[in-house]
């Protein structure tokens, strides 16, 4: 399993990351359909979040997150082994509130 090197330089991110605490499930959609995986949200961002699950998602996986109340439909961008867990950076594309 390939590690991804430490950032040397400047930081290209165009949003702000920001802590968080939370869990919530994910369906994997494709390229591997799976339901209701547990995940835990580590960090937010403008346009995405960073997620920690039990499971290796390859970047160009396509996910729905669940939420209160809505569901976000996001794509993989990186995965990387952390300990027995691994961090999956995520592009939200999409948040659809659900039916009341």
């Amino acid at each position: 399993m390939w590690e991804r090197k430490a950032l040397v330089g400047k930081d290209r991110r165009n949003d702000i990351r920001i802590p968080c605490e939370g869990t919530t499930l994910i369906d994997v959609l494709s390229p591997q359909p799976q339901s209701s995986v547990e995940a835990r949200v580590i960090e937010v961002s403008g346009t995405g979040l960073k997620l920690s699950l039990p499971i290796f998602l390859s970047p160009g996986a396509l996910i729905r997150i669940k939420m209160t109340d809505a569901v976000a439909d996001a794509e993989v961008r990186n995965c990387t082994c952390q300990g027995s867990e691994y961090h999956v950076g995520v592009t939200v594309e999409e948040v659809v509130p659900k039916n009341t």
